[in-house]
């Protein structure tokens, strides 16, 4: 195209080079920088999470010989777990709403909180992470 060519938007003209070189300005400036995640190739990919799981193990792990866990997801849900179990266990403040939405998940079969309860105050079913950290 040459810069003769007009294109009309709206009520103003704009020749078709000026029209490309805005174009090319604006894909440059939303293209990913060198070396970013975005900019990088299946294999790339690939290997940025591999490396990227052995970091989070080798942390993991560290925490762990520390003594300390790791605030993951599924840590905090353990954590949740082992409190809904001991106030099941003990009745405290809260286990009626435990027992509401085990009824609610387990709306099909009704003993489901009932039981939980029972084996929780049994000791059948026992923390996790608290049996950890003692």
């Amino acid at each position: 195209m040459t810069a003769k060519t007009k294109t009309t938007i709206g009520r103003v003209q704009i020749s078709d080079d000026a029209l490309m070189n805005l174009y090319r300005r604006l894909r440059e400036r939303g293209a990913p920088a060198d070396g970013s995640f975005t900019a990088l190739d299946a294999a790339g990919r690939r290997e940025y999470f591999r490396v990227a799981r052995r970091r989070a193990r080798a942390r993991a792990a560290s925490a762990k010989s520390a003594g300390a866990l790791e605030p993951n997801t599924a840590n905090v849900r353990d954590a949740l777990a082992d409190a809904a179990l001991m106030m099941l266990a003990t009745d405290a403040d809260g286990a009626g709403h435990i027992r509401t939405v085990l009824a609610k998940i387990f709306a099909e079969r009704p003993g489901v909180p009932f039981s939980v309860e029972t084996k929780a105050r049994q000791g059948k079913l026992k923390p996790k992470l608290l049996q950890v950290r003692s």
